[in-house]
């Protein structure tokens, strides 16, 4: 973990200077020279205000890798069991009509005098750049 030279990049992206930088925070030029040179760190209350500032997240400012450090949903298989095969079929419509996720394949079945709708889902594998407020 380098935080330090997270923020600089950051800092350095967006174009500003340490003296920008700090006067947002409410911090001395010093703090935040020492945050980038590894001498410091930000105290633990700072990071909200640094990932909001920077627009990314506190896992992204202490370096933790998503990819890594987190499993992602990429694909589910739902199965319902319905009145009619008309609710399927509607059920199959609002599926469509969502954005996320996306209704990749569906079957309708009859077994027993039970209407059974299994659909499956994909979710997007960019969800790294999803914007989540």
């Amino acid at each position: 973990m380098n935080i330090g030279r997270t923020i600089r990049e950051l800092r350095q992206k967006r174009g500003i200077t340490q003296e920008e930088f700090s006067e947002a925070l409410g911090v001395s030029v010093q703090t935040v020279s020492r945050w980038e040179n590894g001498v410091n760190v930000p105290d633990l209350s700072m990071l909200p205000q640094i990932a909001i500032y920077f627009k990314v997240t506190t896992d992204y400012l202490l370096g933790l890798e998503r990819n890594n450090t987190m499993a992602k949903l990429m694909k589910t298989t739902e199965t319902f069991e319905l009145a009619s095969k008309q609710e399927a079929e509607e059920m199959v419509l609002k599926f469509k009509g969502e954005k996320f996720p996306v209704l990749k394949d569906y079957k309708i079945t009859a077994e027993g005098g039970k209407v059974i709708l299994e659909v499956t889902k994909e979710f997007n594998s960019e969800l790294d750049s999803m914007k989540f407020n």
